[in-house]
């Protein structure tokens, strides 16, 4: 499976991969309480699906196969109005025991699925349903968190507009 994978040249003459990766933020409604898919990675930290976009794929193929492949979920809709991306740089030493550089941008969806049962994927430590709150809380990096917050924003916007259109 190729990736959508870069590889430029840095001010320093070392090789920097350039990677493009979608990720999700999928939720689920239950007794009027929303809920958040967090998985825990090898690495230690909290975060949502994501991976690499494969060769010739498009965005929501990939994350149609991510969720499938890191949750077993295989129904969820996609809210068109939420597509945000984050960048940033880390090195592959402590994922892969290798010394490089990576220069990544993550897109992000926003999802929402009925489906409750998660079967982890072996790639991950555990997967979990987390209210708004606590899922915040869990979020390991700043730059997800913020942009989760924004997807939080937009899917209250929608909840209220929703209402306002039952009650007319």
């Amino acid at each position: 499976m190729a990736r959508n994978v870069k590889t430029t040249q840095s001010r320093k003459k070392k090789k920097v991969k350039f990677e493009i990766s979608v990720g999700i933020f999928l939720f689920r409604k239950e007794n009027g309480k929303i809920f958040w898919l967090l998985l825990h990675y090898p690495a230690g930290h909290w975060d949502f699906v994501k991976g690499h976009i494969e060769k010739n794929e498009k965005i929501e193929e990939t994350i149609r196969r991510e969720v499938f492949e890191e949750s077993g979920i295989k129904n969820f809709q996609i809210y068109p109005e939420f597509k945000k991306s984050i960048t940033y740089w880390f090195n592959n030493q402590k994922y892969i025991g290798k010394n490089e550089w990576i220069y990544k941008k993550v897109i992000y969806l926003l999802g929402e699925t009925s489906e409750k049962e998660i079967k982890i994927s072996p790639e991950h430590i555990e997967g979990k349903w987390f209210e708004t709150e606590r899922a915040f809380k869990m979020i390991t990096f700043k730059n997800t968190k913020k942009i989760f917050l924004e997807a939080v924003d937009l899917l209250s916007h929608l909840q209220k507009s929703a209402t306002q259109k039952n009650n007319n």
